[in-house]
């Protein structure tokens, strides 16, 4: 049975390691894009109810469309940074394996 990539675990290949080191600046960067995208869809939803909430005039399609698509770039964005973090991980992990370290610091950000 093929796996889809929303439903599969992602920690079903042994090639995937559990866990890693991986950059702070990344973390803080997806939470900043979470709070941008539920930002967004509070905007839209609350667009959707009107003009019987409030009485103001609901979004136009344009400006709809628009916020989607800054969804849209902000999942990319995560996408990006959820990369960089796996890379990270899988190359502290193979630092792992090298023997006579220099220091502490994986030799990956030195």
């Amino acid at each position: 049975m093929t796996q889809h990539s929303l439903t599969q675990d992602p920690w079903f290949v042994d090639t995937n390691p559990e866990l890693g080191l991986v950059p702070l600046s990344h973390l803080y960067n997806i939470d900043r894009a979470r709070y941008a995208i539920a930002s967004i869809a509070r905007i839209i939803g609350n667009s959707a109810s009107e003009p019987d909430a409030t009485g103001a005039q609901p979004l136009d399609a344009w400006t709809v469309a628009g916020l989607l698509g800054g969804v849209e770039g902000l999942c990319e964005h995560m996408g990006v940074m959820t990369e960089a973090m796996l890379e990270t991980a899988r190359a502290c992990a193979q630092d792992a394996d090298f023997a006579d370290p220099t220091h502490d610091a994986p030799a990956s950000i030195q």
